[in-house]
C-alpha cells in the first residue's frame, strides 16, 4: 500500500485496475466453469460412452426432472450474470481503492486548509504523505499558506510601526506646542501690562519662530519615514552655552503652569558639541514632561559633558517607576498610570532617539522618586 501511495496518479490507477481486473477475470472464469459443471451435474443430457468395455457401450442418460431442468437453466444463466457482477464489483473496488489511497487525504487536507484561510486562520500546516501530483499540490498549498502568513505578519508589523509612529508623532508635538503657548502667553501678558520691551518681545518672537520651524521639520520628517528607527540624524556643531540657554528657556515654558519647583544645573564649558539639536531637545522635553506629571514638589535636572558624551539626568520626588517597566525594560505604550491623555510613548521615544544618537537611557528608583539618565554621543 505504501508503494502505491508513492506512485503518481496515472501509474497508481493502472496498477490498481490491473490487480482488480486480473482477480475479476480469474473469478469470472471460475464462476463460469463452476456454473457449467453444476448445470451438467444437476440435469445431464446426451449419452454416456463407456470405453472400458468391448465393444464400447453407449448409454443414453435419463431425462432430468422438471425441477432439475429449471435449476440447471438457472445455473446456466448464472454463467453470464456472475462474471458481469464480478467485473462490476472490480470496477467499484478500483475506484474505491484509488480514492481512499490517493485522493481522500490530500483532498480533505486541501478543503480544510481552504476553509481555514477563508476564516483568516493561517495557524495550521498541510503535510504531503506522497510525492504524486496531489502531494505536490499540497506542498504548493503549504508554500502559499506560509507566504500569506509572512505577508500578514509584515502587514501587522507595518500597522504596529504606524501605530507607534502616530503615537510618537502626537506625543512629541505636545511639548513644542506647550513651549509656543507659554511664550505666546508671556508675550501677551507683557503687552497687556505694558511691561514688555522690544528686546523681550523680539526674544519671544524668535523662540516662537524657532519652535515653529522645528515643528515644521518634525512633521516633514515623520511624514517621510515608516518607523521610528528611521528618524534621520543631522548633527551640527553647537556651542555648549547655547544648548544650556535654550534648555533653560524650554524648561521655563514647560513648567510655566506647574507649581512644582524645577532646579536646573549645568557646568560652564567653553566647548562646542556635535549633536542633533532636534533629537536632544525632544529627549529633554519628554523626560521633563514626564517628571512634571509624576513629581510631588521638586524636580532636579542636570546636564553635563562626560568624555565623548552629553549626559542629561532628570530626578523627581514622585512614586517611582513601576516594577514591570524596570523588569521588562522600556516598551511602547507602557504607562506609569492610566492617564487617557498620554500614550505611554515618552520614555520609549527617548530611548529610540538616544540609541539613534549612539547613546542609551537608564531608569532607576531612588529612596524617594526616580531618576532617568540619557547619554548621547557628541562626536
Amino acid at each position: 500500500m505504501e508503494r502505491l501511495k508513492q506512485m503518481n496518479l496515472k501509474k497508481a490507477l493502472f496498477t490498481i485496475a490491473f490487480f482488480n481486473f486480473t482477480i475479476a477475470l480469474i473469478l469470472s472464469a471460475v464462476s463460469f466453469w463452476g456454473c457449467m459443471e453444476l448445470s451438467f451435474a444437476i440435469a445431464p443430457r446426451g449419452v454416456i460412452v463407456d470405453v472400458h468395455t468391448d465393444p464400447v457401450t453407449i448409454i443414453k442418460t435419463p431425462d432430468p426432472t422438471t425441477d432439475a431442468t429449471k435449476l440447471a437453466e438457472l445455473f446456466s444463466m448464472f454463467q453470464f450474470i456472475l462474471p458481469m457482477i464480478i467485473n462490476t464489483l472490480a470496477l467499484f473496488f478500483t475506484a474505491s481503492m484509488f480514492y481512499r489511497l490517493k485522493l481522500k487525504q490530500p483532498l480533505e487536507a486541501l478543503a480544510k486548509g481552504t476553509s481555514r484561510i477563508i476564516d483568516n486562520d493561517l495557524d495550521f500546516t498541510i503535510t504531503a504523505d506522497s510525492q504524486d501530483e496531489l502531494g505536490q499540490l499540497c506542498i504548493a498549498f503549504e508554500t502559499m499558506r506560509k507566504a500569506l502568513l509572512d505577508s500578514n505578519h509584515e502587514l501587522w508589523r507595518q500597522a504596529d510601526e504606524r501605530k507607534r509612529l502616530n503615537a510618537a508623532f502626537s506625543h512629541n508635538l505636545r511639548n513644542p506646542v506647550t513651549v509656543l503657548k507659554g511664550s505666546a502667553k508671556l508675550a501677551k501678558q507683557g503687552l497687556l501690562n505694558d511691561a514688555l520691551d522690544s528686546e523681550q518681545l523680539s526674544a519671544h518672537l524668535s523662540l516662537i519662530e524657532n519652535y515653529t520651524s522645528r515643528i515644521e521639520r518634525y512633521i516633514e520628517t515623520m511624514s517621510s519615514i515608516q518607523k521610528l528607527e528611521e528618524i534621520p540624524l543631522v548633527k551640527e556643531t553647537i556651542p555648549w552655552n547655547g544648548i544650556i540657554s535654550d534648555l533653560k528657556s524650554m524648561i521655563h515654558f514647560i513648567g510655566l503652569d506647574s507649581p512644582k519647583q524645577i532646579q536646573f544645573q549645568a557646568p560652564v564649558y567653553s566647548a562646542s558639541v556635535l549633536a542633533d539639536k532636534s533629537i536632544l531637545f525632544q529627549i529633554a522635553e519628554n523626560l521633563i514632561s514626564n517628571a512634571l506629571r509624576f513629581a510631588v514638589q521638586h524636580i532636579d535636572i542636570c546636564c553635563t559633558l562626560r568624555e565623548d558624551s552629553l549626559v542629561l539626568s532628570v530626578t523627581d520626588d514622585g512614586c517611582g517607576f513601576p516594577a514591570a517597566l524596570l523588569k521588562n525594560n522600556i516598551q511602547p505604550f507602557q504607562k506609569g498610570n492610566e492617564d487617557p491623555e498620554h500614550f505611554g510613548m515618552g520614555l520609549y521615544t527617548s530611548k529610540l532617539l538616544a540609541k539613534r544618537h549612539g547613546g542609551n537611557i537608564t531608569c532607576q528608583n531612588n529612596e524617594v522618586g526616580a531618576t532617568v539618565s540619557v547619554t548621547i554621543k557628541i562626536i
